[in-house]
């Protein structure tokens, strides 16, 4: 793993949620490009929260599916937009959280 909090996003999961779930992978690990460790779970923790409220308006519930319209521009297709609350909340986050507790 490398200096920045970017490389936790390395892999990619095997699996995702939806058609946007990658565009929103790839949003995350561009902000993190420059963030250099260390860096705290809690702060980590903090930024996602902010995140998840200026694209979705709340952090990701299971069983709730989100649109974001920026992820539906890059790619044509109906349902490109679309986030998992599910994927985010029981795979993704927790796959991010323990990355960069072992960074």
């Amino acid at each position: 793993m490398n200096q920045f909090v970017s490389g936790i996003f390395e892999p990619e999961p095997d699996q995702w949620g939806l058609r946007g779930d990658p565009f929103l992978w790839e949003y995350l690990k561009e902000r993190y490009q420059t963030v250099v460790f260390p860096y705290s779970i809690q702060m980590f923790r903090e930024d996602l929260y902010g995140i998840f409220e200026e694209l979705i308006g709340e952090f990701p519930v299971s069983g709730k599916d989100y649109y974001v319209e920026q992820f539906a521009e890059k790619h044509v297709g109906m349902s490109t937009g679309w986030l998992s609350g599910t994927f985010w909340r029981n795979t993704a986050i927790p796959l991010l959280l323990r990355r960069l507790e072992q960074a």
